[in-house]
């Protein structure tokens, strides 16, 4: 996320510039995955812009044993396709490889700068969609799901500012979830941070004396990101949880 402001401004020349596609940012996450890897594909797959059809199906156990009236005493079963209610693409889905099969890790949906509270949203219960999945083989074995986007403030001229942007934030995040069933119900971590800030210039500056501000001294780029799992015993404690694991 960082990586994509920096990018912006070698871009523009102007660091104060949002970022208008999404795209440069899904691009420099998958990025960032990719030295995690110690080889080509492994032991992360990134896809991008993955089918839901395709991830959603992944998360249950591809097979499995069941009691039958044979000579073995059991059949093997096989999954059954899934999807979720908003099909589409997933910006980012990574996958991890087990007996030469694709087993999904966590799926990434990305947005640029200030997305709409239903956009949020939107993203999020399709997240969650993911761990209530089931078929035949059993229930989601997904491990957790993300969210990014970014926020851009004016007007911060000191560090109080910035801490109360930061928890405007937070707060923004944790009512869409605190108010909303399918999201409360599953582990959710808010994690917010300053991505840039402007510096306020000397005023003995002797250009500024001259020139006056340059527009690019009370600017705040916030960072946000939800990370989804599986559910715990109650809203605070998730939370707790759900955070130190990040």
């Amino acid at each position: 996320m960082r990586t994509s402001c920096d990018d912006a401004f070698y871009f523009s020349d102007d660091e104060t510039q949002l970022i208008d596609a999404e795209y440069l940012l899904t691009v420099n996450a998958a990025k960032a995955i990719k030295k995690l890897n110690h080889y080509f594909g492994s032991p992360y797959k990134i896809c991008l812009e993955n089918d839901t059809k395709k991830f959603a199906s992944a998360c249950t156990p591809l097979m499995t044993k069941v009691k039958a009236d044979n000579f073995l005493g059991y059949k093997s079963v096989i999954r059954t396709p899934n999807n979720t209610s908003r099909s589409g693409k997933i910006d980012i889905a990574i996958y991890t490889e087990s007996n030469s099969f694709d087993v999904p890790l966590c799926a990434i949906e990305v947005k640029g700068f200030n997305p709409s509270k239903p956009l949020i949203i939107k993203d999020l219960e399709r997240n969650a969609e993911y761990f209530e999945l089931k078929s035949p083989t059993g229930g989601s074995t997904l491990p957790f799901a993300v969210f990014i986007a970014l926020h851009s403030y004016k007007g911060v001229w000191n560090d109080k500012k910035e801490q109360s942007n930061l928890s405007k934030v937070k707060n923004r995040y944790q009512s869409y979830i605190d108010g909303n069933s399918k999201l409360n119900s599953l582990s959710q971590c808010v994690d917010v941070f300053t991505i840039r800030r402007g510096v306020l210039p000397d005023p003995n500056d002797p250009h500024i004396q001259e020139h006056g501000l340059q527009g690019d001294e009370d600017y705040l780029f916030i960072g946000a990101v939800v990370t989804t799992k599986k559910n715990l015993t109650n809203q605070s404690t998730r939370t707790q949880k759900s955070c130190a694991g990040v």
